[in-house]
């Protein structure tokens, strides 16, 4: 199943029972059962038995499932079997460099004929970031494009907060947006989960710069990630009355239209348009 968005996905370590059921009462879009970062060596064996059971408990809460794989020749084909042999939604790829490992991930869950599972990559690295433009357009089963801040700020010898990561999320977000992906991010920590009130802004600040959604490691997280990345009330009321007073002015024969002492064009229409469809739940693009 997939979510109706992408606002926020929610890591647990997929070799801990007890966190699939508190997984699932939260409000995350999906969540996430992490082979990688969250796993020590000696229980990755474990964490993949442990899939199956542990997807299909989320899936029977409604819940849409992601697999994040590791990045290592010795397990990236052992995961992949297990997360399409779960039947995972999403396959996170963490610490992508170039546009191979996205084509290495396709092939593996073309040739399993898992038709709807799609992929998200994880750019963590600076070679990962100067190479994201031909990542995000490496295959059409890539769908969205994150910057991980922690891992890529550690590489960076930088901190990773707003200032630090200001230009590398503008990159990730022109580069998802040239390839018709999704960006997904925040300039700031996901480690910070002990400040909900800065976590929240740094959402909020991030939703401006063109991020649809993010990731969490804590269910506080989750909240505010929904909250930054769904449009107000307001916004959407006034992305209506944009659209339909663009649509009145073509109706009758004319282009840019004035509203509120403001001159209303096809760019300020399709920014309205967006907000609609954010506001709708428009799922992730279909792959091409």
């Amino acid at each position: 199943m997939k979510p109706a968005a992408l606002r926020s996905l929610l890591y647990i370590p997929g070799h801990v029972e007890a966190y699939v059921g508190k997984a699932a009462a939260t409000a995350a879009d999906v969540v996430i059962l992490d082979l990688e970062d969250a796993v020590p060596p000696a229980g990755k064996d474990q964490a993949r038995q442990m899939l199956p059971a542990a997807a299909a408990r989320l899936h029977d809460r409604g819940k849409a499932v992601a697999v994040r794989i590791n990045n290592e020749d010795s397990l990236v084909d052992d995961d992949l079997e297990a997360a399409t042999g779960a039947g995972a939604d999403f396959v996170i790829l963490p610490k992508v460099e170039d546009p191979a490992f996205v084509r290495q991930a396709a092939k593996f869950i073309s040739a399993e004929g898992c038709d709807g599972l799609s992929l998200i990559g994880l750019i963590e690295s600076p070679a990962g970031l100067l190479n994201a433009p031909a990542i995000a357009a490496a295959h059409p089963r890539l769908i969205a494009l994150n910057l991980g801040t922690e891992d890529f700020c550690l590489e960076m010898g930088m901190e990773p907060d707003w200032d630090s990561l200001l230009y590398p999320s503008q990159q990730i977000v022109t580069a998802a947006r040239a390839a018709g992906k999704i960006p997904l991010g925040y300039a700031g920590s996901i480690a910070r989960y002990n400040d909900i009130g800065a976590f929240s802004t740094t959402a909020e600040r991030s939703a401006r710069l063109g991020f649809e959604g993010g990731f969490a490691i804590h269910p506080s997280q989750v909240s505010p990630l929904n909250a930054a990345f769904t449009p107000s009330e307001g916004a959407v009321t006034h992305a209506r009355r944009i659209v339909e007073a663009y649509e009145k002015s073509l109706a009758k024969g004319l282009g840019a239209v004035s509203l509120d002492n403001k001159m209303i064009d096809l760019p300020v229409v399709e920014k309205a348009r967006r907000v609609l469809r954010l506001s709708a739940g428009a799922g992730p693009p279909a792959r091409g």
